[in-house]
Order: C-alpha cells, then sequence, then structure tokens
C-alpha cells in the first residue's frame, strides 16, 4: 500500500494515498458563518468550494499559527529579561548567565532554522526577518558579548546601547507578529482528499516523501499512541529512518462533522 508522509506538530503520520487527490500550496481559507470549530473556511479550487481543516484541531493540538505567535510573546519576554540581566551585571559586577551567541537562544535558533526554510520565504517572510530582526538580535548578543569583555568605557553608554538593540528586536518582534500570515501561508500545506464521497482540504504542516508499506492488520488502540481524538483513528505505528510514524484513517465522527 502507498501511504504519503506528513508531519503535524513535530510528529510524523501516514496517510493511505486511496483518499488522496491532489497536493496543493496553502491557501488562505476564506471564513464563513460555520461554527463548526475545525472548519478554517473555504476554498475555491477548479470550480468547487471545499472546506478546509486543520488537522492540529482535530488531534487536539494549538493550530501552527497560534503557536507560532505564542513563540514569539515568549521570546519577547526572554529578551526583556536578558536586557534586565544585562543591565545588572554591567553595573554591578554580577555574572551574567543567559547566552551572549545569537545563534543559541530560542529567537536566535528559530531565526536559523525559518532562515533555511526554502518555503518560508515563497511570500517573503525571510526577507521580512533579514529587514526587520536578524540584525539587531544579532548586534544585542554582539554587543552584551563585547560590553562584558571590556573593562573600560562609559557604562550608561553601553547599555543605552544594548536597550536601543533590545528595542529594536522587539519591535521587529512586533511586525513579524503582524505578519505571520507570511510564514503560514508559506509552511503549511493542503491534501486534498476524498472522504467516501465527501471533499474536503486537510491542513498539514509539511508534505514529506510516500512509502510503499505493507498494511498491517493489528489495530493498536490509539489512546497510548498519541491524543485521543474522534476524529481519527490511529490504525498502527511503522517505524521509517528512525522515525516512528503513526498510519491514520477518519473516523465516521469526521463524516458527520463534514455533512453538518
Amino acid at each position: 500500500m502507498k501511504f504519503i508522509q506528513v508531519e503535524v506538530n513535530n510528529q510524523n503520520y501516514l496517510i493511505n494515498t486511496d483518499c488522496v487527490l491532489e497536493l496543493i500550496h496553502y491557501e488562505m481559507p476564506v471564513k464563513t458563518s460555520n461554527t463548526i470549530q475545525f472548519i478554517e473556511g473555504i476554498i475555491s479550487y477548479k470550480d468547487k468550494v471545499l472546506p478546509i481543516i486543520t488537522i492540529r484541531k482535530l488531534l487536539g493540538f494549538t493550530s501552527f499559527k497560534d503557536e507560532q505567535l505564542s513563540f514569539i510573546k515568549k521570546v519577547e519576554a526572554q529578551h526583556i529579561a536578558w536586557v534586565e540581566e544585562f543591565d545588572k551585571a554591567l553595573t554591578t559586577g554580577n555574572s551574567f548567565t543567559k547566552t551572549l551567541d545569537p545563534h543559541q537562544c530560542e529567537l536566535g535558533k528559530w531565526i536559523d532554522k525559518t532562515s533555511s526554510c526554502l518555503r518560508c520565504n515563497n511570500n517573503g517572510f525571510v526577507d521580512l526577518l533579514s529587514k526587520e530582526i536578524i540584525n539587531h538580535h544579532a548586534a544585542l548578543h554582539d554587543n552584551g558579548r563585547v560590553f562584558l569583555q571590556q573593562t573600560s568605557g562609559n557604562i550608561s553608554e553601553k547599555i543605552k546601547i544594548i536597550n536601543k538593540n533590545a528595542e529594536d528586536t522587539i519591535k521587529g518582534l512586533h511586525i513579524i507578529e503582524s505578519k505571520i500570515d507570511k510564514l503560514t501561508s508559506a509552511f503549511e500545506q493542503i491534501i486534498l482528499m476524498d472522504v467516501n464521497g465527501l471533499e474536503v482540504g486537510i491542513v498539514v504542516d509539511k508534505i514529506d516523501k510516500t512509502h510503499e508499506l505493507e498494511e498491517k492488520t493489528f489495530f493498536t488502540s490509539h489512546e497510548n499512541m498519541s491524543p485521543d481524538s474522534k476524529y481519527i483513528q490511529f490504525i498502527d505505528y511503522y517505524e521509517i529512518n528512525q522515525k516512528l510514524m503513526f498510519s491514520m484513517k477518519f473516523t465516521d465522527e469526521f463524516q458527520k462533522l463534514l455533512k453538518k
């Protein structure tokens, strides 16, 4: 049997390609009056109007967009705390415990990862990072390292420079936050599927490769394998390239959801 490998919330899953119609780039759904929380909206594709559902929500995870927004708030708070500790270290001589390497803090690692993602610049998101945040963030850490190593110089001026670097970094984070749809549109992908005659677009974080695998007949309790969802049944797991992957199918409850 042929399965397509997808990534959702850093976990790999396998979907039987028998129900897969097409793989398409992410398109921002148009919001509707539909009150079902799993339906993000609709798109028009090849003269058809298709509901768009995010598989993260079906599995009980935070949406990719909300995850990124939460991360931005988190690293903003981290860098405010970084500056506060730096100011104390410079004025009192206390030890500085946070990283001085712009590539080692959480924000730096995220920037490096995102900048190396080819899809992430589909809508100019990497260009936005370069323009609004990368240089400011690097200057913050690099200047911090230099200033802590120096034994001379005006402390007030050094703190003023660091505060400006931090101010520009946080301003850049706010711009990134306001433009987060650029990353969402570039990163996520849609699988068009036929679920017992009902066509729907399923949003995943990443579509990887296909695998020819032997169908397993042993059905394992999905409660021990991943978050419980009445809309998705985990059939069994496979180990591929040292990664554990769950094969899944959509339940009757999911079909009922689409018919509402």
